[in-house]
């Protein structure tokens, strides 16, 4: 669109920007999700081919949803168990997109300090951020301490941290692992009702778990 003297004046609207680890497999359906409602989502995963096709898919969700200002994906290909990589990615995007509001991340236990990582950046915003840790039906062993907050989030004092336990499903007596879809739909649900601690499914008799 060519600038006119009225829309060069006229102040643009910022996007807000969205942060998802994991967001091309399970979490794929949350990603477009945000998209839709106009997020920029950085999206860290290994696959370069992966986050090309999900941008691609973004960029027709966007223009579906007809939002007033369209979402899209920041593909973000680097392997979360490098921290350095890591951070350099996150800060690259922040550089672009602006400080991440939004968080939510899935992250295997065999990169412990990668949730860190992330929060380190995402802390030195102006403003706070949403963070919401995604977590395997494992923590929600009743003689785990799942709720128990991580003891170095005291030192960054702008991230509001929740919990999202993925549970199973229980159908005719018989119980099963969520599948991809219901992973997705159940995040975002937690992350529109912001609850301190959100289980997606059902973590309940303990002895029914796949």
């Amino acid at each position: 669109m060519i600038a006119t003297p009225e829309t060069r004046d006229r102040p643009r609207t910022p996007v807000p920007h969205a942060l998802v680890v994991g967001g091309t497999g399970m979490l794929r359906g949350l990603t477009l999700s945000l998209v839709r409602e106009g997020y920029t989502v950085s999206v860290v995963a290994r696959s370069r081919e992966r986050l090309r096709v999900l941008a691609a898919e973004a960029a027709k969700a966007a223009k579906a949803a007809k939002a007033a200002t369209p979402g899209s994906v920041n593909p973000l290909p680097v392997d979360y168990r490098d921290g350095d990589a890591l951070q350099g990615a996150l800060q690259s995007a922040v550089t672009v997109h602006g400080p991440v509001i939004l968080a939510i991340c899935w992250i295997h236990s065999t990169a412990p300090a990668a949730l860190e990582a992330v929060a380190e950046i995402i802390d030195a915003g102006p403003s706070t951020c949403r963070l919401f840790h995604v977590r395997g039906s494992a923590a929600a062993n009743p003689t785990a301490k799942a709720r128990d907050i991580p003891a170095w989030l005291c030192r960054y004092p702008r991230i509001r941290y929740r919990q999202v336990i993925l549970g199973f499903v229980i159908e005719g007596g018989r119980s099963r692992w969520l599948t991809h879809q219901e992973i997705s739909d159940g995040v975002l649900k937690a992350v529109h009702q912001d609850a301190a601690w959100s289980v997606v499914g059902t973590v309940e008799p303990w002895s029914m778990r796949p």
